[in-house]
């Protein structure tokens, strides 16, 4: 028989005493600053020309306002550590809770495992043309991946009492870059120098696959996130309060600074030279006139963001191997999944067990295919794997144990799961072109596939057992 909701947060929070509370309201703001703000983004709206500011409004009134809403309401009935996997265990049932952190860990373990393929990017940029080879070279890819995964988990080994100056840092760290552009596009319009092309347009797009496609990505893609800091609710000075006061206060200037810098890419970068995957570098070089100047500032950009995308995993990781910890005091994995490190009081065991596992998948993407289409190859996967998570949580809101709630909050739950299917089905379409689609979507239904297969079969392997 299951358990009464009431008597599941009551052994969840006898369980969370043993963790440290780290994180206040103005690192979990942020957190979310950090965790949903993706800086390729602003290129794909742009993509639309002026006509992004209809698109990122549609996307703000059925996705991203829902979700926010979602969260508030889930946080302050369950503050949990474990976040949406303690929400889908108590609204839903057990096998929910797990099978929806599953997908969570795997949905942060795939978009992470190859970032040794993107601090090989990184440093070719910076380097310059004579060092464009370090992309394409597997061996010194993997051995980025073995350095940059060995370094997160040591800060979180030590835990979120270093961790959170670090991904605090991040977060204000892409304040400040998304200030910048800001900052150059309204220098552009006071001096009264010509656009690029048109920057803001009340107009809707046309009805195509593309625009239907980059709305899917710009709402679920880009706008995701609100439920990654609840995770650590154990670990949060006040989370019934602190979690839903981050969102309030970081959901409108995340919005803002999305529209904003979409505008300052149409500004300064003509339609066909729009660059997906580094457009605030473009950005700075098109508006600093001095080219030494926007040379340097280029470099300083791409190290700084480098840095972000860092303290991002750090941020991710931390949340992946709470999974674990949280499964394992439910009696779901081995107990020793749960065992704190007994100074930092971090889950150590889980830790390294998602960086094994970070390591593996990053190795076996760069099997046989090129390293762009294993990059969207994971990505794919990943976001799959989110959306049926996601669709979990927003179930819990609309058929869960917990009190009904409000009739608004129930239609705007309906909408983000109905964007969140579209975002699903489309995941299997490469951003950028590969040489066999269908293949590509194939490789991406099936990876999926494989996980959910593997999460139902620990599920039934290890339940009481344990």
């Amino acid at each position: 028989m299951a358990s009464s909701p009431n008597s599941e947060i009551a052994r969840t929070e006898a369980q969370s005493a043993s963790l440290k509370r780290e994180l206040r309201l103005t690192d979990l703001v942020l957190l979310q600053v950090l965790l949903i703000v993706g800086l390729p983004w602003i290129g794909y709206a742009a993509k639309l020309g002026g006509a992004h500011v209809a698109l990122w409004l549609a996307a703000i009134v059925f996705f991203y306002f829902p979700l926010a809403g979602t969260v508030i309401y889930l946080s302050r009935r369950l503050p949990l550590e474990g976040g949406v996997y303690q929400w889908t265990k108590i609204g839903l049932g057990p096998f929910a809770g797990f099978q929806s952190a599953w997908n969570y860990g795997f949905l942060l373990i795939l978009f992470y495992a190859t970032s040794g393929s993107l601090v090989a990017n990184s440093l070719s940029y910076l380097l310059g043309p004579q060092a464009a080879w370090m992309t394409s070279y597997k061996p010194l890819i993997l051995l980025f991946n073995f350095v940059f995964f060995a370094l997160v988990l040591w800060v979180n080994v030590i835990g979120l009492h270093l961790a959170r100056w670090i991904t605090s840092a991040g977060g204000a760290l892409i304040l400040a870059l998304y200030a910048l552009i800001v900052g150059l596009f309204l220098v552009r319009i006071f001096s009264g120098e010509a656009m690029a092309q048109p920057t803001a347009s009340l107009a809707l797009p046309a009805l195509t696959l593309t625009t239907v496609g980059l709305f899917s990505k710009i709402a679920f893609n880009a706008l995701s996130g609100f439920e990654q800091v609840a995770i650590f609710a154990g670990e949060c000075h006040t989370p019934e309060r602190n979690i839903a006061r981050s969102v309030w206060i970081a959901g409108p200037a995340i919005a803002i600074l999305y529209i904003l810098g979409t505008c300052a890419v149409l500004a300064f970068t003509p339609a066909e030279k729009i660059d997906l995957i580094a457009p605030i570098p473009q950005i700075l070089g098109a508006g600093l006139h001095s080219s030494r100047t926007a040379s340097i500032l280029s470099g300083a950009a791409i190290l700084a963001l480098l840095f972000a995308y860092f303290t991002q995993t750090v941020a991710c990781v931390a949340q992946v191997s709470r999974l674990p910890m949280v499964a394992g005091w439910d009696g779901l994995l081995p107990p020793w999944f749960s065992e704190l490190h007994p100074r930092y009081r971090t889950p150590v065991r889980s830790l390294v067990i998602v960086v094994l596992i970070c390591l593996l998948f990053g190795g076996l993407s760069l099997v046989n295919v090129g390293e762009q289409e294993a990059n969207q190859l994971l990505l794919g996967a990943a976001f799959a794997c989110s959306g049926i998570y996601y669709l979990s949580m927003f179930a819990v809101v609309l058929r869960g144990r917990l009190d009904t709630a409000p009739l608004w909050l129930k239609v705007g739950a309906c909408t983000a799961a109905a964007v969140t299917i579209l975002s699903v089905v489309l995941q299997v379409v490469p951003i950028l072109e590969v040489a066999q689609p269908g293949l590509f979507a194939a490789k991406v239904g099936g990876v999926v596939v494989l996980i959910n297969t593997a999460g139902i079969c620990v599920y039934r392997r290890t339940r009481g057992k344990f």
